[in-house]
């Protein structure tokens, strides 16, 4: 879609066109992920009588958040740092409130 603007006073117009551009070059790849909705989307067309987009799958699977993702790398923990932690957690236990105020916590190093 191309949308041109142009200014008409104090109004703004927005003129569309759907005249698709050919870009030449390789045909879009075909995902796994487009496979997969094209497959959701045969399924909940089978037994509907009205028929449902792929579109509509997609933005109803990111409504309600499942969408995918990567696990976040963590290292490992070995026994000797859990040793060091619980070591640590015993140490501080005890603490009161105001020697918990002194501490900066933070995530980044």
């Amino acid at each position: 879609m191309t949308v041109t603007p142009a200014v008409d006073g104090k109004v703004l117009v927005i003129h569309a066109s759907s005249k698709k551009k050919d870009v030449g070059g390789c045909p879009a790849s075909y995902s796994k992920i487009g496979a997969r909705l094209t497959q959701l989307t045969a399924q909940c067309n089978a037994g509907l009588s009205a028929s449902v987009s792929e579109h509509t799958v997609q933005r109803t699977l990111l409504d309600m958040e499942l969408c995918s993702r990567r696990p976040t790398r963590v290292p490992l923990l070995t026994k000797r740092h859990r040793q060091l932690r619980l070591q640590w957690a015993r140490e501080h236990r005890d603490w009161t409130m105001d020697e918990w105020k002194g501490v900066a916590w933070s995530d980044e190093f």
